[in-house]
């Protein structure tokens, strides 16, 4: 039983701690990747952005697009995980960008939900950058 709870406390910390860089890290480098400009992302990464664009628009992590919301509502969040994937990052990594990014955008976790909801997209995503 002691483990159990030693293993349950260690795994709350580091919980605690990957929310903490997660929420620091949206902070950073925030004025850099907001200043892109859309169009010349979309120019340079092509039909990778309309893909991206749909994997994201499926998920719909917000649920903008089934309020109604038009299909490049997720643009400026495209832009940004687009030009820091890597097809070498882990699922993992990935997965942290993903939340990292949309963390960035809508700036509080009660918006863009927990980060475990986020799994799925970025599973499609790490799935999408081996193709």
């Amino acid at each position: 039983m002691e483990n159990r709870e030693s293993d349950k406390t260690t795994t709350m910390r580091d919980n605690k701690i990957q929310n903490n860089f997660d929420q620091h890290y949206s902070e950073s480098m925030k004025e850099q990747l907001f200043a892109l400009d859309l169009a010349s992302v979309k120019s340079k990464q092509g039909d990778r952005f309309t893909q991206l664009r749909t994997i994201i628009n499926k998920h719909d992590p917000i649920g903008l697009i089934s309020d109604g919301a038009p299909e490049d509502e997720y643009e400026p969040e495209v832009k940004t995980i687009i030009v820091q994937l890597d097809t070498e990052m882990t699922e993992q990594q990935v997965h942290d960008l993903i939340y990292q990014e949309f963390i960035r955008w809508f700036e509080d976790e009660s918006t863009v939900g927990s980060k475990e909801y986020y799994s799925g997209l970025a599973k499609d995503i790490y799935d999408w950058t081996r193709k």
